[in-house]
Parts: C-alpha cells; structure tokens; sequence
C-alpha cells in the first residue's frame, strides 16, 4: 500500500513510499516549484537533499531504513506537468492547448498529471483513447484541421476537468499545516474519513464525495 506522510520538515511538500517489486520500495518527495522558492534558511535546500534527511535523520524513519541500500542509478527526479486548472484561459484550452491543426497531445505532453497525487497514466490512457475517436482516416484524408483539434480538447476536459479541479483543490488544502493536521485527526476517530483518505490518491470517486458539501456537513462537522 502507498503511504503518504505530511511532516513538519517536508511541507508544504510530501514524503511517500510505496512497493514496486520483491524487496524494493519507491521513495520519493514532492513540492511544487513555486513553494519550494519560498524556503528560507534551513529549509532551502534541494528536494534531493531534503529527502536524504528524511530518510537517514528523521526520527520516524531512520530505523525503518536503517539497513537499507539505494538502487544505483536510482535517484532521480522531475517536473510534472500537472492538470491544473488555469485561471482565466478559454475553456477549450484547459488546462493548456493539447491539440492544432495536423496534431493531438496526450499523457504528461497534454499537461494531465493527477495535481495531487502525481499519478498521470490513467489519465494518458484515457486521452490516448479519446485521440482514437477523433480522428477518422476518411473525414481527415486531407489533414486533421484545426476544428476537429478542438473538438478533442473540448472531449478531454469534459472528461478529467472535474477531477483534475478537485486535486487542485486537494493540493491548495494540504499546503495548510493546521488544517492538515485537523483533517487527519478526524480520520484516525472516524473510520469513513480515514478510508477515503487512503483511496483519494488514486479514487476519483473519493476525490468527488471528499467535496460534497453533504459530507462534509455530515461528516467532518458534526461530532
């Protein structure tokens, strides 16, 4: 299981880890470019640095890596190109232009990456699926034009912009420590809270009901 941690010496960033095959576990941390600027004093050290803290240093984790070994070759890192939502952009371009005349973008090159939980192939498996329905190779015999480009990006963000806005908004609320803080306490006393936490980095559907204004009158609110 994908474990998310939220600490004092990462935020408004993230430490994760999660299994990838016999004894291996990928280990990662993230921030996005525009808080990482923001450090000042101690913290403003590179991701990489941050990450070797955490996992040599780190109360909580030193002893769990205690006799660990990095995979050489292993310790990498990048950009995301995150689905973020733009403020004012036409809706046809959200969250940036993904296709034109003579081309279609999908995955990370039409900006599709989950903005809270860095995940990115279901949503590069979906465009890639929506770029078969648009094109037809008898109507574009002569070249794919620039309306049918905008047919797709129309069909794109119909399908992920709501979820992609909701993990906007996930990411806005987890870069409030005290809020954070409050929100996990809820979720170790009640058991619906913490479930949806642990599924809402990979549940779309978690992501929405999390949003309802019923649950959270229901569920966080009352006592």
């Amino acid at each position: 299981a994908i474990e998310i941690h939220f600490i004092d010496e990462v935020l408004p960033g993230y430490f994760w880890l999660f299994p990838v095959q016999g004894n291996r576990v990928n280990v990662g941390i993230g921030m996005l470019i525009s808080e990482h600027r923001k450090l000042k004093g101690d913290k403003k050290k590179s991701l990489k640095k941050i990450q070797k803290w955490v996992i040599n240093e780190h109360p909580r984790f030193k002893q769990r890596f205690a006799n660990s070994t990095l995979v050489p070759g292993s310790e990498k890192g990048w950009q995301l190109p995150f689905g973020s939502p733009r403020k004012n952009p036409s809706p046809l371009y959200q969250p940036r232009r993904s296709a034109m005349a003579g081309a279609m973008c999908v995955g990370d090159a039409a900006s599709l990456v989950d903005p809270f939980s860095g995940e990115g192939i279901g949503n590069a498996l979906l465009s890639a699926k929506l770029t078969a329905t648009h094109f037809d190779k008898d109507l574009h015999k002569e070249g794919f034009t620039e309306d049918a480009s905008i047919e797709y990006m129309v069909a794109l963000w119909a399908a992920l912009g709501s979820e992609l806005t909701n993990s906007k908004t996930l990411q806005k609320v987890m870069k409030w420590k005290l809020l954070t803080n409050w929100f996990v306490k809820k979720a170790s006393r009640k058991e619906e809270i913490g479930k949806m936490m642990s599924e809402m980095i990979a549940s779309k559907e978690s992501q929405t009901k999390l949003w309802s204004p019923w649950f959270l009158m229901k569920t966080l609110l009352l006592p």
